[in-house]
């Protein structure tokens, strides 16, 4: 199977993934930075590019019952966190559609 070329980003300020440096995601799409992921702390994102999801699995985390799936970079296959798809608390939807990267596995550029 042949990659395409990854999809650059049109800003200084971006994060990539910290093993291959591709392209991950604009700073101005970043939503929090109050997270915890299995490695430390982690970033919530509206947006990103060059990435592959894993199937869904239904996940118990600090908040609540998700249905989530896992993202990896997709150049390099490092995961980087997953993307949120279903909450099953009310208050929880906001992050419907999101995506959480840990910052053990992405590096900020400016």
């Amino acid at each position: 199977m042949v990659k395409l070329a990854p999809e650059k980003l049109e800003s200084s300020q971006r994060y990539v993934c910290a093993q291959c440096k591709v392209d991950i995601a604009l700073e101005s799409a970043l939503l929090s930075k109050d997270l915890l992921g299995k490695t430390g702390e982690a970033y919530m994102f509206s947006e990103v590019v060059n990435v592959e999801y894993g199937p869904s699995c239904e996940r118990i985390l600090v908040t609540g019952t998700y249905e989530v799936r896992d993202c990896c970079c997709a150049y390099c296959q490092q995961v980087l966190g997953w993307n949120y798809l279903k909450a099953s608390k009310p208050s929880q939807k906001f992050k419907e559609g999101k995506v959480v990267l840990e910052l053990a596995y992405i590096t900020k550029i400016e």
